[in-house]
């Protein structure tokens, strides 16, 4: 894991030095340049050693030496692709998948992208043609962020990596803020600020250094079906198990052994078996909470086998402790409240390893959420009754009151039927917003369409099986946001999170399935259940879906500490923020999205502007 920056058009290493410099956490194992002969590129990355930590350091270039890379991630199936790339009579130097990238890129040009299995951001510049490609992996795990200054091109890992650079404005685009808040984070290519964008995942975007024109390329859509290709073939069913202990142990190649980030969740159960047939003894952790109603660390106690539990009770004071550090550190506007466990928990595993394990992607894969269930249900009951009878309905759930409990009965309800009266393709993103249309409307001071509000429906209309266009929702617009928190968190801990389930191998069979063999009402994750029934207790097996969620009143009900971090000039509509958070003070209704929201994007706009 690293960052990656650079500049085409012309170059400055005082300006590249300090991006480096801003975001040293992501790789603090070593720092490398590269300069081109004309000077009109300059590329950069810090580097979190992994794999081959003597000799992987970059840029890297290829065999050829045509081609430089500064790569960000980790290609999984990098040792297939060294193989045949070796049976070609191309040479390596080292045992890094850095130089994989760069001589597949080499040999294969853009279409490596199409047979890399990994997470990744990557710049490679192309010393012939003297052009410059960007690429981000398929679900967009590791982010990659740029803007065109003037007659040159900027790009980063993050964003405060841009805005070392005076002449990159910090305007909030309006537009882009109202995503902001139907969503919890802005979906690529935008970003919260004007002319800001990120790159798309699944992308590749070829700029010439001569013209710094944008070529965009999509290498692979999810919506367009599984990727097939020379390194990834169709997989049968029945040999799911055997094909994902093989994918655990391309996922468990690094240096240092990785620590599986554990849940009482089907999904990091599943990756713990594959080890623990291998014969390792894995460490893991999991983050336990004062609140029974959040805390799932108990589970993790009762599981039998022979790996090593580090469970972790986080109290309250610890939670206000660590929030009042890590507020001074979040810079990306994310939503996702489970952040800050999230970051403690990567705290934790670095006591033991850089690289972790985790279960993100499983929901989406395999229909894990609540929210499918409430999708089927819902288009159940709209085909039998009038929309009026939901219209009534939402006007007695609009005044929810607050509870502290975790994904209570009442909240589950009152979050299904205070949706319902709309149509069926604006459920799920109305369902995950953290304000409802008129509401919307009030804080941005405008008023909004729901198509323009969410602008999702094409996904529901252009998709004859809802299903799948419910998994193709949360794989576009809830998926990246859980991505963009892990990474940022498990950064800040300068530890490389991998996460199998989202696996090309794994996506591309998903895809290929016709979904009523991998979900059924009240009966999520079918498919996993079915193959893993004999190989993992069913106590595991049955344990309802938790989420890793923490109880954000311990931050939001501290109004003193609120109050301290929130600057009025850097929220968008004061006077709304101001009568929400009152209302939640009195336990009158439950604003905890929004307000979680507004903080986040608060500090991160602060902390931006402080850089």
């Amino acid at each position: 894991m690293c960052a990656i920056f650079g500049m085409i058009g012309k170059t400055n290493h005082d300006l590249l030095k300090k991006i480096s410099k801003i975001q040293i956490y992501r790789g603090p194992d070593n720092q490398g340049f590269f300069e081109s002969d004309d000077k009109r590129v300059l590329l950069g990355n810090n580097r979190l050693a992994v794999i081959d930590k003597k000799n992987g350091n970059q840029p890297i270039m290829s065999a050829n030496g045509r081609y430089v890379v500064v790569f960000n991630g980790c290609i999984y199936n990098f040792l297939e692709i060294r193989d045949y790339l070796l049976k070609k009579n191309i040479k390596f130097n080292t045992d890094s998948d850095t130089e994989v990238v760069a001589n597949a890129f080499m040999h294969f040009k853009e279409k490596s992208f199409n047979y890399f299995d990994g997470m990744w951001s990557v710049a490679i510049y192309d010393k012939k043609e003297k052009n410059c490609f960007l690429s981000r992996d398929y679900v967009g795990q590791k982010p990659l962020y740029y803007k065109l200054v003037n007659d040159y091109f900027l790009f980063s890992s993050q964003l405060k990596g841009l805005f070392q650079d005076k002449n990159v404005n910090k305007n909030i685009s309006l537009e882009n803020l109202k995503k902001y808040y139907a969503f919890s984070f802005v979906p690529a290519p935008n970003t919260v600020f004007e002319n800001i964008y990120q790159v798309c995942p699944g992308e590749t975007i070829k700029i010439p250094a001569n013209k710094l024109e944008l070529i965009k390329n999509k290498y692979w859509s999810l919506e367009n079906g599984p990727d097939y290709n020379n390194f990834f073939k169709k997989e049968k069913k029945e040999e799911f198990v055997d094909n994902f202990n093989k994918l655990i142990k391309q996922h468990y190649i690094a240096d240092k052994n990785p620590v599986v980030a554990l849940s009482s969740g089907i999904d990091s159960n599943i990756i713990l078996k594959s080890l623990l047939n291998d014969q390792k003894n894995p460490n893991c952790v999991t983050i336990g909470f004062e609140d029974k109603s959040y805390d799932e660390s108990i589970l993790i106690s009762n599981i039998d086998g022979r790996f090593n539990r580090n469970i972790y009770k986080i109290s309250e004071k610890d939670f206000i402790e660590k929030f009042s550090y890590i507020s001074k550190l979040i810079s990306e506007p994310n939503g996702d409240s489970s952040f800050l466990p999230t970051y403690i928990l990567y705290e934790k595993i670095k006591k033991y390893s850089n690289v972790s394990l985790g279960g993100d992607g499983g929901d989406e894969s395999f229909f894990g959420y609540i929210t499918f269930d409430a999708y089927i249900l819902a288009k159940m009951i709209k085909n039998i009754l009038p929309n009026f009878v939901f219209t009534m309905i939402n006007k007695f759930f609009l005044s929810r009151n607050y509870t502290k409990k975790y994904m209570s009965k009442k909240k589950k309800l009152s979050k299904f039927f205070s949706s319902l009266h709309l149509e069926k393709k604006y459920l799920l993103p109305a369902w995950l917003s953290c304000l409802n249309l008129e509401e919307h409307s009030e804080n941005l001071k405008k008023e909004l369409d729901i198509k323009d509000l969410f602008s999702t429906e094409n996904i529901f209309t252009s998709n004859n099986d809802y299903l799948r266009a419910a998994q193709l929702y949360h794989f576009k617009y809830y998926l990246p946001m859980v991505l963009s928190k892990v990474d940022q968190a498990s950064m800040l801990n300068s530890v490389e999170s991998r996460s199998p389930f989202i696996s090309k191998k794994i996506i591309n069979f998903t895809l290929d399935q016709d979904t009523k063999n991998l979900y059924s009402l009240f009966n999520k994750k079918k498919f996993l259940k079915k193959v893993y029934k004999s190989l993992i207790s069913k106590k595991i097996l049955n344990t309802p879906k938790h989420g890793f969620a923490f109880p954000t009143h311990i931050i939001l009900k501290n109004e003193k500490l609120v109050n301290k971090l929130i600057k009025p000039e850097f929220v968008n509509n004061y006077s709304f923020f101001q009568k929400k958070y009152k209302s939640f003070l009195n336990d009158n209704i439950d604003n905890t999205q929004y307000l979680w929201n507004e903080l986040i994007l608060n500090l991160s706009i602060q902390n931006l502007n402080s850089n």
